[in-house]
């Protein structure tokens, strides 16, 4: 059906896309103006030695301020992960925060379109949770908005590490503020440059990040040696650790109650270092959803990167179709964005996303990893494996449908006491205290307040 069966077309297609990247690369390298800093440690090391000093003096110099400006950037509701602490500030004296809508996937191998569909997305998402936003996007004068005269932050929270939005949407361009990230996904893999030591890992006031694995992964690849980096926990999955939060039921009413699952495919359908199993499976799970349609309901939730690359891989018109199949399905919907509810509300989850190998666990429910190839066990970091060895595995569709009808419909789920055992020791702060909270007393603290 939606399975592209000329596999050299889709060869020359990734071959064509991996050209257009390298364009893509030198393309971001001039208007980042990053190539020596980038190429040079010890051009680099001096530069994150400036910054550091310029932190310290910008410490200082708020010392008598009453109020700060907080920035956040949202670029995908998908990746969002700030919400309770941006509630925190939100109901505080201390700090005005704004979310900034800006730009995702910025890149010359991508649909253009796409990017600004994805801004719409995560717009009416800021309406929905009630934030104070701005849209980094002028649509009435059609131009980018110089965000940064116009709020004057003074901490800025960023999405996304890498160079995917513009550069007035970078941390380049915010070096004379606090600025802070805790990642978007629980690093799981062992790819610890991107992970580590980006001059965006460097350069940043504070990092972070999830756990003691990965605060020494910081110490250990860095080109600061994890100087600002601070375990606070994994921010994104505050709410699947708090028994007080009640989610929104968000999966299609059935006649009767079914088992929920979520099968999420991740994006990498044309990196050599490949995870995903999308091509494989996208018209199994149609099948699965309609031979178990008694039974089970399913939640499509992509990668948010996969829909950019299957319009390279099958074109617009191919892509939307697959997407909006799913959203028809009688007993199947597509998830695209904020997910926290969607875990909360599954009975299980089936998947080949790297992240999602550790946040799935905090709901300690059942979850399958679908391993493309031996090659995939390799790339796990230290944590990664430990996170792995909580999941069944399968290689084929036939191991799949023994996983959904022996474990998630006849419920004999023989590694549920293993992954609550991990989850405490592992998952839930030691000290009880949720990563919001460190993150608004760590500011608190630094300012005197």
């Amino acid at each position: 059906m939606f399975e592209d069966k000329n596999n050299m077309t889709i060869f020359n297609k990734i071959k064509d896309s991996a050209g257009i990247s390298i364009l893509d690369a030198i393309y971001k390298a001039i208007i980042f103006h990053d190539t020596l800093i980038a190429a040079f440690p010890r051009l680099q090391m001096c530069k994150v030695k400036a910054i550091r000093k310029k932190q310290e003096q910008i410490i200082t110099s708020f010392s008598n301020k009453k109020q700060y400006n907080v920035l956040f950037f949202l670029q995908s509701p998908a990746v969002w992960k700030y919400d309770t602490l941006y509630r925190l500030m939100e109901s505080s004296s201390i700090f005005k925060p704004t979310v900034v809508i800006s730009p995702y996937n910025v890149h010359v191998i991508y649909d253009k379109n796409e990017y600004f569909n994805v801004m719409h997305q995560a717009e009416e998402f800021a309406k929905k949770m009630g934030y104070n936003y701005l849209s980094a996007y002028d649509y009435k004068h059609n131009k980018w908005l110089d965000v940064k005269n116009i709020l004057h932050p003074n901490i800025v929270f960023f999405a996304k590490p890498y160079k995917d939005t513009l550069p007035k949407y970078h941390l380049y361009n915010y070096t004379d503020c606090l600025t802070l990230y805790a990642p978007y996904g629980i690093t799981c893999i062992d790819i610890f440059r991107t992970n580590y030591n980006l001059p965006f890992n460097n350069i940043l006031w504070r990092f972070l990040v999830e756990t003691d694995f990965h605060k020494h992964f910081s110490e250990q690849y860095s080109l600061c040696k994890g100087d600002n980096t601070i375990v606070v926990g994994a921010l994104g999955e505050e709410k699947l650790m708090l028994p007080s939060y009640q989610p929104q039921d968000i999966w299609k009413q059935q006649e009767k109650k079914k088992k929920r699952i979520i099968w999420a495919p991740h994006h990498t359908v044309d990196y050599l270092f490949n995870f995903s199993n999308f091509l494989v499976y996208c018209d199994e799970m149609f099948r699965i959803a309609n031979k178990y349609k008694d039974h089970i309901q399913i939640a499509f939730k992509p990668h948010p990167v996969l829909k950019f690359k299957l319009i390279n891989l099958w074109g617009k018109e191919k892509t939307e179709a697959y997407y909006q199949q799913w959203a028809e399905l009688d007993n199947g919907q597509i998830a695209e964005g904020d997910y926290m509810d969607l875990f909360l509300t599954s009975d299980a989850m089936i998947h080949d996303c790297a992240s999602f190998t550790a946040e799935y666990l905090y709901t300690q429910k059942p979850v399958l990893f679908m391993v493309r190839d031996e090659n995939v066990e390799k790339h796990w970091n230290r944590f990664g494996k430990k996170c792995f060895e909580q999941h069944y595995h399968a290689t084929n569709i036939n191991q799949i449908e023994h996983f959904i009808e022996d474990v998630v419909i006849n419920g004999n789920d023989t590694m549920k006491e293993q992954r609550e055992q991990f989850f405490k020791d592992y998952l839930y702060p030691k000290d009880g205290v949720m990563p919001s909270q460190k993150i608004y007393n760590l500011l608190t603290e630094t300012l005197g307040k």
